[in-house]
């Protein structure tokens, strides 16, 4: 079965998350867009307010927002007991694979037990002018930091893209020993169609709201009901334990 990841936006969200069934806690400000960076304040808060053996993720915003002069300090991320931190890659540059080897250097320099890296594909790559996804995945497979592949939406305004269709290109980032996570516009009906890509991770916020609405308080029923879909999903192989790299998984660059 997949696991749940609930986004959320304070301690008191956390705690509905959790109330409700959620197995990953992820810490995002989705007023600043699909992947909006919360404080590291608020990191921590949520950090403390759940119980230590739930991993807890932190969505940074975009790769560019990273190489800017208003640049946040990278290091208030780098401790916590964060299990995973992820980045989109939005109007990416040629060479962003050596930014983000970068922040992962500077990450790791700041913290020994620096969190886990989940890559983050568009499947609306187009519209965000980002990287294609057969490029992501295979900057992903050869890193050792990178335990997962996310495969995410930029637009949340409609229907998720994510289908059946999709199966070729997410076996292999399970092939790879990697965590498989998917998210956007992710309801009750879309984790029922999405069974067949065989998830590991099935991550949503909208649809964890009151009246399914991003912005809205997340509501521990809804949360249930998610939780309870995503825990029907029959799945072929012996997922990932979630938090843990795959022994051996890599080529050795970090």
């Amino acid at each position: 079965m997949a696991k749940l990841l609930v986004s959320v936006r304070s301690a008191i969200e956390a705690q509905a998350a959790i109330a409700g069934g959620a197995a990953v806690v992820d810490v995002k400000e989705p007023l600043r867009g699909p992947l909006g960076r919360a404080s590291a304040d608020v990191a921590r808060q949520v950090r403390l307010a759940v119980d230590e053996r739930v991993p807890v993720s932190v969505a940074l915003g975009e790769l560019n927002d990273w190489f800017t002069p208003e640049a946040p300090v990278l290091i208030a991320w780098a401790g916590g007991g964060m299990a995973y931190v992820k980045l989109g890659l939005s109007n990416a540059r040629p060479g962003w694979q050596e930014r983000w080897q970068l922040l992962r250097h500077q990450l790791a320099a700041a913290c020994p037990r620096a969190p886990g890296w989940v890559a983050v594909v568009y499947a609306d790559w187009q519209a965000a002018r980002a990287p294609h996804p057969d490029e992501v995945i295979r900057e992903a497979v050869e890193v050792d930091a990178c335990q997962g592949v996310l495969f995410d939406t930029w637009d949340k305004s409609g229907s998720s893209p994510l289908d059946a269709s999709w199966k070729e290109t997410t076996d292999r980032v399970r092939e790879a020993g990697r965590l498989l996570a998917l998210a956007g516009r992710i309801d009750v009906g879309a984790i029922e169609k999405l069974a067949t890509l065989e998830p590991d991770i099935i991550a949503v916020r909208g649809a964890a709201c009151v009246g399914g609405n991003r912005l809205g308080m997340i509501d521990v029923e809804r949360v249930g009901h998610l939780a309870r879909a995503a825990a029907r999903m029959n799945l072929t192989y012996t997922p990932l334990q979630t938090g843990h790299p795959a022994p051996g998984a890599g080529r050795g660059r970090n």
